[in-house]
């Protein structure tokens, strides 16, 4: 085999028989003339593809269609009925998280079964194992017998077991979503590292945006069966054609809506910001990711509130969102910058956008014990989910700043801002669908706002 092929699989077969119950499974069994009484299953049926070193294939179809099969015999764990499947590397596989963990053994001795199963030495296991438990995040319960473990423990651990003992190969079923959304964008975060590594990845997922996101080529199947193996985007496109051919269309209608002006009505005060929220509605920052220059200035609060100001996190599809932070300088600045960053359970950033993009009248200088706020209102136009932000505090030359309106759109959009600090995972933001009034479905991150009309021609 090619050394760049780190896995191939040719003409693989996976039958089963099938029997209407058990008792036609004995009859079969013990009938003098060896009469049948099944009926044969192809649940893989003459598959054929390559795993590139570096390359993520993404596999994706309807419940029974053979995802997960096909991964059982490329890990090794059910044998197929035909075919080859050769394997040129070190496997890690997530299929089920905690499968080899042994329930009677601590936290520290599973993960050093499990990296002796996929062939590493303890010596191996030992240099990494800092890291595994650091990703996991379960402390001195490591410790303890993995009985005892909450099932959020459980899983944080069987995840970072796999995605830190630097498998040449990685084959992942429908596991990023487990744990909560900080957990979860963590595993997303480490599936780039392992990518940029140059891993070799197959990921099995019914999430046709992490399809589209880490897979360089994606393999659609039905019934067993390749129907497509190619560039993700348009395996993604067969899929939803097929499904579609299940689903009834939704019959088009004329919208009346009309969009809103994205106007900004930023301002600055120098002394307060009136509607400055109660001391009750800011979150507690304690477990909040803090990163920067510490000694320049220090994060006072941060409060997030719905369009009356009172301190909500959860919001219907369409909600005016408002974001109160206020940083405490410690050394002189120039002009100050402050911005808001959200962020969906894959890590992806939904949208950012800081007070100089919203062309914010401030200061060109700011002293030393200053205290500087912003109020940040948005719309959450977004698909139902749960999702993070960060707020973050920078600053801008007086120059630049004087001259930002004679600026390009590229300029705007990356400007040459000094980071100060960035206040990561600051909080949660769980949005729902409307629950009165119209709210119609659409597919992706984003409501865009804007109409549909239909006209036919005789």
């Amino acid at each position: 085999m090619n050394d760049d092929i780190v896995i191939s699989v040719r003409n693989l077969m996976k039958t089963y028989r099938l029997y209407n119950s058990h008792a036609d499974r004995v009859k079969e069994t013990f009938h003098p003339f060896r009469k049948k009484y099944h009926h044969l299953f192809n649940a893989i049926n003459d598959i054929s593809f390559e795993l590139r070193r570096g390359e993520t294939v993404g596999i994706i179809g309807r419940n029974g269609s053979g995802k997960s099969t096909l991964l059982q015999i490329i890990s090794g764990i059910i044998e197929p009925t035909s075919g080859t499947v050769a394997v040129n590397g070190r496997i890690s596989t997530l299929l089920e998280l905690g499968a080899g963990f042994n329930p009677e053994f601590t936290g520290r001795q599973n993960v050093y079964i499990n990296g002796a199963i996929i062939g590493m030495n303890k010596k191996e296991v030992e240099s990494r194992f800092e890291q595994i438990t650091g990703f996991a995040g379960i402390g001195e319960f490591i410790d303890q017998p993995v009985k005892t473990y909450s099932t959020g423990m459980y899983i944080r651990l069987a995840f970072a077991v796999q995605v830190c003992l630097d498998a040449e190969i990685l084959i992942v079923d429908e596991i990023l979503s487990v744990g909560d959304i900080f957990f979860q964008q963590k595993c997303h975060e480490r599936m780039e590292e392992m990518q940029a590594r140059g891993t070799s990845i197959i990921i099995v997922s019914h999430d046709m945006t992490a399809i589209q996101k880490y897979t360089t080529q994606a393999m659609l199947l039905d019934q067993g069966r390749c129907l497509f193996l190619g560039h993700p985007n348009e395996a993604v496109q067969r899929f939803y054609h097929m499904e579609r051919g299940f689903k009834p269309d939704a019959a088009l209608t004329q919208s009346n809506d009309t969009a809103k002006p994205n106007a900004s009505t930023s301002t600055f005060e120098r002394d307060v910001i009136l509607d400055w929220p109660a001391d009750n509605a800011f979150l507690d920052l304690t477990k909040a990711i803090v990163i920067g220059e510490k000694e320049v200035a220090n994060c006072t609060g941060i409060a997030l509130c719905n369009d009356k100001g009172e301190p909500s996190n959860t919001f219907q599809i369409g909600d005016q969102v408002c974001f109160y932070f206020e940083f405490e300088l410690l050394q002189d600045i120039q002009v100050p910058v402050g911005g808001v960053t959200i962020t969906n359970e894959m890590n992806i950033t939904v949208h950012g956008k800081n007070s100089f993009q919203y062309l914010v009248k401030a200061p060109n200088v700011t002293r030393k014990g200053t205290r500087v706020r912003f109020r940040q209102r948005m719309e959450m136009a977004v698909g139902p989910g749960v999702y993070t932000f960060t707020v973050g505090f920078a600053t801008i030359s007086a120059h630049e700043y004087a001259h930002f309106t004679e600026m390009e759109y590229s300029q705007t959009s990356s400007p040459k801002l000094e980071s100060i600090l960035r206040i990561r995972q600051a909080g949660i933001i769980v949005v729902q669908g409307k629950r009165t009034g119209l709210s119609l479905p659409f597919h992706g991150y984003a409501d865009l706002k804007g109409n549909c009309v239909l006209s036919v021609l005789d």
